[in-house]
């Protein structure tokens, strides 16, 4: 991996903008800067991300309800539109009794639609990310927030310390994902996990520490915004929503910031309830192609609420939602490789190994084009890759779903709790489960809050797992014509003795007290 990048500089709370004379001024707007009108909100957040129909999105976050920004795009003044207005803050809560329903947000979202011909584009002068025609380096990351859902009584999850880098990693994982110097990012679902506290005795030490709790604008800031900050400065994005995006939780931020189509409000639904989000209910949006050159096809699909859980005959609604949303898969052009990026798995270790197949499985059985090499999810909070043997005729499916969210690895509800024993549920090979009828042919799961950094190897790709300190954990290859991906197992997770090279990072270099991957160019 290259040093660290000379990123766009960080948001000013008053971007400096052209200031002088009117001559200096024109050569201010001939040079590709803007200046912020008088009624312009100040900009907190600013990225790229792409869309469907290979359209590129521009968005912002201003305070208040000031107006949007503008932006230059290719030398060409382009305002920023109202996406998301702000909301009336402290006007009366219109479902008191579901803070997930209309949550404030004193912030308003903007947004500009560019055709995929555009190469450059700033605002305030700052550049913006563009894509690449070839994308060579690649960042994936998945379940990012930092954990906190306590009732005012009964038994929580445990609540994950927000306010400690080491136990909610996601500040670091950016900073060192950003270091990689990516050509496009892709977040494959769960980005805010701070829903609620309500019991003073469990909740008053998160206080203490300033921790912020929350659906809103605060509750995003410090959950996702502004620890991604460098991340979102580094490259474009593709979102996948994640389950705590559903209406019933997240959702409405999801809606303002990072929805790929136009806002939509979610209704009044609450989560564990008759009213709680389903495929029916969640504005779930149709799957989207997304051409990343002309040798690889990414379809980003919204499966944050189907009913991983329950077997087809409870969901057999969820069957023809799936059937009608992934058609872009299922038309995609043939020959073409395909890479699926969801949130909820196909296949994986939390959900029952005698559980009959849900509705999303029983699409795969028909619905996955023999070009679809893998499939890239989250929502199991550790590293895990499946393989199957090539008569099944399936793809190979990796899980990025460790990189901030209290890891299973923490969790006594979870299959893979680990207790005092770290790396006790790690697995070098797959268990004998089958899943949906096939036993995986090879595969590993890894306990450790991680990224995967994808770089391009003349046809194929290499993928280094990375730690929050930028230091490898494992290295992988895909071969996409015979849908495997082979990831090595690392030593236990210990950390190394100084001055020794970890065992996962053979190959590795040593720069500026870590071991970095060694770059696959």
């Amino acid at each position: 991996m290259r040093k660290l990048p000379k990123l766009p500089r960080p948001l000013a709370a008053n971007p400096p903008g052209c200031r002088g004379a009117t001559l200096l001024l024109a050569l201010c707007l001939l040079a590709g800067c803007a200046t912020r009108a008088a009624d312009e909100g100040a900009t907190r957040h600013r990225w790229t991300q792409l869309g469907p129909d290979g359209r590129i999105s521009l968005r912002s976050i201003v305070d208040g309800v000031g107006d949007c920004p503008t932006a230059v795009v290719d030398g060409a003044r382009v305002p920023l539109q109202v996406r998301a207005a702000a909301t009336v803050t402290g006007a009366p809560r219109p479902s008191p009794d579901n803070p997930a329903f209309r949550p404030d947000f004193a912030v308003t979202t903007c947004e500009a639609t560019l055709p995929a011909t555009a190469r450059q584009a700033s605002i305030g002068g700052d550049p913006l990310p563009m894509p690449v025609s070839d994308p060579r380096r690649i960042i994936i990351v998945g379940d990012t927030g930092c954990r906190i859902k306590v009732p005012a009584s009964g038994p929580a999850d445990p609540i994950q310390n927000c306010a400690g880098t080491s136990d909610w990693p996601w500040p670091r994982i950016a900073a060192a994902a950003a270091a990689t110097q990516p050509d496009l990012v892709i977040h494959v679902g769960d980005y805010h996990y701070r829903e609620y506290c309500d019991d003073p005795a469990r909740c008053q030490p998160l206080r203490d520490q300033g921790v912020v709790v929350g659906y809103g604008w605060a509750g995003w800031q410090a959950d996702f915004l502004a620890p991604a900050t460098p991340l979102l400065a580094a490259a474009p994005w593709i979102v996948v929503r994640g389950n705590h995006e559903n209406c019933d939780r997240g959702g409405e931020g999801w809606m303002r910031f990072l929805s790929p189509v136009p806002y939509r409000q979610c209704g009044n639904q609450a989560y564990k309830t008759a009213s709680q989000s389903v495929l029916g209910n969640n504005l779930t949006a149709d799957a989207y192609r997304v051409e990343l050159g002309k040798r690889l096809t990414l379809v980003v699909a919204d499966n944050a609420a189907f009913a991983d859980y329950l077997p087809l005959a409870q969901t057999p609604d969820d069957l023809a939602i799936l059937q009608r949303t992934l058609r872009a898969l299922t038309t995609a052009p043939s020959g073409r490789p395909l890479w699926l990026l969801i949130h909820k798995p196909l296949w994986y270790d939390l959900l029952p190994a005698a559980a009959q197949p849900n509705a999303l499985q029983t699409f795969a059985r028909s619905g996955l084009p023999a070009s679809l090499q893998f499939v890239f999810a989250g929502h199991e909070h550790a590293f895990a890759t499946l393989n199957f043997a090539a008569s099944a005729g399936r793809p190979a499916q990796v899980i990025v779903g460790a990189s901030g969210t209290q890891l299973e690895a923490f969790d006594p509800q979870s299959p893979l709790y680990e207790g005092a024993a770290p790396g006790s549920k790690e697995q070098a090979l797959p268990d004998a489960r089958l899943h949906d009828g096939i036993a995986a042919s090879s595969g590993i799961v890894l306990n450790r809050y991680s990224f995967l950094l994808l770089e391009r190897a003349g046809d194929g790709w290499d993928g280094t797992l990375i730690d929050a300190d930028g230091r490898a954990i494992s290295r992988c290859r895909l071969d996409g014509d015979g849908r495997q991906i082979d990831c090595g197992f690392p030593a236990p997770p210990q950390a190394p003795r100084s001055g020794a090279q970890p065992s996962c990072c053979r190959g590795a270099s040593r720069r500026n007290g870590r071991w970095v991957a060694a770059s696959s160019r």
